[in-house]
């Protein structure tokens, strides 16, 4: 879509993060999220820092058994698939933080992207957005060593 900016590369924020867990670069997201270029920088890296303050409050209790363990950093655990130097737990902490990212920024997609779309944006954009909040909850369970899908007394 042309803008008329002429900004088309990804920024190269780096957000640091609980030293535990990875820091995100928000240009990263914005590639492998096929963000729109067009969209303001700004919001793209606060959507990415409340998306990593929200995983890690869920996985609080992750980090705390892995410190127990005497390892002080995701990057640190040995096991399972791993692509370059990143690990499972690295990459499914990022996939989950970019998934939550990206659900957040919707309603901006929505606004910059489909203006003239008619009314079924917003069944799309909810519907979409539940869908990237699932993904999300999904690596977290990956994490959290649970199913896809699980059964609790209350």
């Amino acid at each position: 879509m042309f803008s008329g900016k002429t900004d088309t590369e990804q920024q190269d924020t780096c957000i640091t993060n609980d030293g535990f867990w990875p820091n995100i670069n928000a240009g990263d997201f914005e590639k492998r999220r096929s963000v729109p270029v067009d969209m303001d920088k700004e919001t793209i890296a606060t959507s990415v820092v409340s998306a990593i303050a929200q995983i890690n409050i869920e996985l609080v209790s992750v980090k705390s058994d892995y410190e127990s363990n005497d390892i002080n950093r995701a990057v640190d655990v040995v096991g399972g698939p791993s692509i370059s130097d990143k690990n499972m737990l690295v990459i499914l902490y990022e996939k989950a933080v970019y998934a939550r990212a990206k659900a957040e920024l919707l309603p901006e997609f929505s606004t910059t992207q489909m203006r003239d779309a008619g009314e079924n944006v917003t069944q799309t954009e909810s519907e979409t957005k539940d869908s990237l909040l699932a993904e999300s909850l999904q690596h977290i369970r990956t994490i959290k060593g649970k199913r896809s899908a699980g059964v609790e007394l209350l």
